[in-house]
């Protein structure tokens, strides 16, 4: 065995007892649905196989296993590879006031309106929503999240084909770092709607991909925050309209033919 070697494996340390049961525990959850042992757990267990089973082991597929975890002190939850129903955002919306970061993402939804209504008319300390390829998300819904999450920093919206322009006048008025509506059906319109507010002034990530953006539009947008941006498979022709904007980190762009 050689010296590297040995080193590598000095510095593989065992998993703790707390970890290993966290994941014992999460890999098991059905067991103990019956037993009332998951509802007395302190919420800092709760939450850490919450964690474990969004990460790891599939997401949640059982709205009782799920509910008996929620709890007051959650603040950040994944839901992207588990079935989200109507309970699952009412239990969200009672259980979990204090929560500021929901990922809906890719989940299988079962939800209705009422249950998305319900979520962001409660949720109001919500900094980031993401919720894509849902026909629920529209124009109205994004007026109801404007007026009830101001503290509001991030919303994907991606693929949701009815947020359209008249979305503008509600995310305006948001300080919003980082918008994906790649994928909706915003134009130019949109975007010259919000570049003087407050939206177009504090953003720092936009994708804007798919939609019927030109240079027009991005030309209104106040470029010295704007350090991400995407705007793939738009009519653009060149990016004359950057101008000398040091901050920029990154371009997602499909050079027209």
């Amino acid at each position: 065995m050689n010296e590297t070697t040995c080193d590598n494996r000095l510095k593989k340390q065992p998993s703790s007892l707390y970890n290993t049961c966290i994941r014992y525990v999460a890999r098991n959850l059905k067991k103990y649905k019956h037993i009332e042992y998951l509802e007395v757990l302190p919420p800092l267990i709760k939450n850490a196989l919450v964690l474990n089973v969004t990460r790891v082991h599939g997401g949640f597929q059982d709205d009782e296993l799920l509910e008996m975890l929620l709890n007051i002190t959650l603040t950040r939850i994944n839901l992207s590879s588990s079935t989200i129903t109507d309970r699952t955002l009412l239990s969200l919306a009672e259980k979990c006031p204090n929560l500021k970061s929901l990922t809906l993402t890719q989940g299988d939804y079962r939800f209705s309106r009422r249950g998305l209504e319900t979520v962001v008319r409660q949720l109001k300390h919500l900094q980031q929503l993401s919720v894509r390829n849902c026909t629920l998300v529209d124009d109205e819904l994004v007026a109801l999240l404007a007026q009830n999450c101001p503290r509001l920093d991030l919303m994907d919206f991606e693929c949701c084909a009815n947020v359209t322009d008249r979305s503008a006048d509600s995310i305006k008025r948001l300080k919003l770092t980082k918008l994906n509506l790649s994928r909706t059906r915003i134009s130019d319109q949109f975007l010259m709607a919000i570049a003087n507010a407050e939206c177009g002034c504090s953003l720092e990530d936009l994708n804007v991909g798919h939609c019927r953006i030109t240079g027009a539009g991005l030309g209104r947008l106040p470029w010295d925050t704007i350090k991400y941006i995407g705007f793939e498979g738009c009519e653009i022709d060149d990016l004359d309209f950057i101008g000398m904007n040091k901050n920029l980190k990154y371009i997602q762009w499909t050079i027209s033919n």
